[in-house]
């Protein structure tokens, strides 16, 4: 028995807790009871003497003092080996021997032999007394073993601890990262060394190239920027994750390392971005487009008067998300192309739109009479010069006469038969009344607003009853407006026209453009709604000039004798093929006209 006792004092004695003891621990730790245990040895004096216990071991914390960090910074020592303190010894002031001793009552146990060697024996104990000391070593045993279950249990998470943390205390903890290099197990030469070696090879190799459309436009390199790469800063940093704080704190920070690696990079263009600013600067200089907007040239004598140039998409560089974009691939000394894709910044005014604000509205042509002469032709021609390429907008009007102007020799008319009063006298610029009423009969199917009109005394051979439109230099014009939301453009011409049989028979063609009104389109119609019957007398006028007779006897008459009448004219809408509208515009009073005859004035 005395061998095995001494075999436990020299294990308590020693730098590691026994493994069964340990074991025994663990069982406590997963199993909450553990009743009373055997522990307590009688001495000689009949009192119990307590066994070997737990003692909580003195906590180990990191990298308070005297400890170097290789960056200048810190890091957790190597420890030296403590002896294990959980453990005290029996003290054992002599050397014991025991007998077994008969069992007595059923109770088995040890009485010591005190070294007199006599062979005399105590006197047995009263049963009362042996059962008061077994009691109360029962008890304390219980209380030993409490306090021994939180001794071991510490002893055991901080050989947990230790055994996580220690193996780094001179490396890199993993999960740490520079650079996209795991140092984890490194030393930090190791670390230093693979950071600078790539970051040698990745500035030789980085390069990042701007393009557009597949077109290389510029290109930023290492050498342009001039990196500033601090290793050392970020290499402490890195250093710190893990060896920082006590045990318990270094331990908390390697299971979350676990979880959350940690990333720092070295590479910064400190100061030097203005590289990059200049080239994106040249870039947007070179990219930056303003839109153009869709053109239209009114060309009058074209038979479709209108040129139209296509509308542009113009481009604009933000340049800030893209500097941000290379200001991360710098910093992370990421190699690549960049594609640039600039803003489109839409016209304003598009081709459609304006192929829509120049459509036909209407269209009026007059037959010129094959009795017309050719000065006639001309003055009807010289009046539409001036009228041709008229642009209304809206609001404005139209006046004849102070468009064509006054109709004189030296303005480039010419003397022809014009009608009077129901004559037909010579009169410089004769044939602008046909000029006139052509532009009116387009300015009514074209359906903008005519406040001033005359008409002619008598019907004429270009127009129907209530479709014609006098003009008169400074006493009666022809006035209308442009009530319309977008321009009026006015062509006018004298040509061949198509529908004669002669090649030579011509006519009068006003074409009206503006905006769009769907598929509408709009003709005149008149019809007598009153005729008036003439009672007057013939008239008689002497022809002092010779033009009709030229002897008292000789007679001519110059204007038939005709009944009035009331003309009622519409305004005629047709959709497509179908009659949609008939509006009514106006009504005209012809009066009844006498009889004109010609007397000539000399004697035979």
């Amino acid at each position: 028995m005395a061998g095995r006792r001494q075999g436990r004092a020299s294990q308590a004695n020693g730098s590691q807790i026994p493994q069964r003891v340990e074991d025994a621990a663990r069982t406590m730790m997963n199993n909450a009871s553990s009743g009373p245990r055997r522990g307590y040895i009688p001495n000689g004096a009949g009192q119990p003497q307590q066994m070997p216990g737990w003692q909580q071991a003195p906590q180990r914390c990191y990298g308070t003092q005297n400890q170097q960090n290789p960056y200048g910074g810190y890091y957790a020592p190597q420890q030296p080996q403590q002896p294990q303190q959980g453990y005290y010894q029996p003290q054992q002031s002599q050397q014991m021997y025991y007998q077994q001793q008969p069992v007595n009552g059923g109770q088995r146990g040890y009485t010591p032999a005190y070294g007199s060697g006599s062979g005399k024996q105590p006197k047995p104990k009263k049963k009362k007394h042996t059962i008061l000391t077994v009691l109360a070593c029962t008890l304390l045993a219980a209380a030993l073993g409490t306090g021994g279950y939180f001794a071991v249990s510490n002893h055991i998470e901080t050989k947990t601890i230790n055994e996580k943390i220690t193996p780094y205390d001179g490396l890199f903890c993993p999960g740490v990262y520079v650079d996209g290099i795991h140092l984890g197990g490194m030393t930090p030469q190791q670390a230093q060394n693979s950071v600078e070696s790539q970051i040698r090879q990745q500035h030789d190799n980085w390069k990042v190239q701007l393009t557009f459309n597949g077109e290389v436009l510029g290109e930023i390199n290492a050498d342009m920027l001039g990196f500033a790469v601090d290793t050392s800063a970020v290499l402490t940093q890195a250093w710190a994750q893990g060896h920082t704080g006590t045990a318990e704190q270094r331990y908390e920070e390697m299971l979350r390392l676990e979880q959350e690696p940690y990333n720092d990079y070295t590479a910064k263009p400190e100061g030097d971005t203005s590289v990059i600013d200049r080239k994106l600067a040249e870039i947007k200089a070179a990219i930056d487009t303003p839109a153009r907007d869709a053109t239209m040239t009114f060309v009058p004598s074209e038979s479709y008067p209108f040129l139209f140039e296509d509308e542009a998409y113009g481009r604009s560089l933000d340049t800030e998300p893209l500097k941000e974009r290379l200001y991360q691939m710098a910093s992370t000394m990421e190699t690549g192309t960049v594609e640039i894709t600039p803003e489109s910044i839409a016209p304003a005014v598009r081709v459609n739109d304006l192929k829509s604000r120049c459509v036909l509205r209407a269209e009026a042509t007059t037959k010129i009479d094959h009795h017309s002469s050719d000065e006639r032709n001309k003055n009807i021609a010289r009046a539409f010069e001036f009228i041709s390429g008229t642009v209304l907008e809206p609001g404005q009007t139209f006046s004849f006469n102070k468009v064509v102007g006054e109709r004189s020799l030296s303005r480039g008319f010419y003397e022809a038969i014009e009608y009077v009063s129901g004559e037909h006298v010579t009169g410089v610029g004769g044939g602008a009344c046909q000029a006139s009423t052509t532009v009116y009969q387009a300015a009514l199917k074209a359906g903008l607003n005519v406040t001033k009109r005359y008409f002619h005394n008598d019907k004429v051979s270009y127009a129907d009853y209530g479709l014609d439109a006098t003009v008169y230099w400074d006493r009666k014009d022809l006035v209308f407006k442009n009530n319309t939301d977008g321009n009026i453009y006015i062509t006018a011409v004298v040509e061949r026209d198509p529908d004669a049989k002669k090649k030579s028979a011509l006519r009068t063609r006003v074409d009206i453009y503006g905006l769009y009104r769907g598929d509408v389109r709009y003709e005149l119609e008149s019809e007598i709604a009153e005729t008036i019957i003439n009672t007057q007398k013939p008239k008689y006028k002497k022809d002092t000039n010779g033009e009709y007779t030229t002897y008292k006897d000789e007679q001519v008459t110059v204007v038939e004798a005709r009944d009035g009448m009331k003309v009622n004219v519409y305004l005629v809408e047709y959709t497509g093929a179908f009659l949609t509208d008939r509006k009514y515009l106006y009504t005209d009073t012809y009066e009844p006209q006498p009889e004109v005859i010609y007397v000539g004035t000399k004697n035979r």
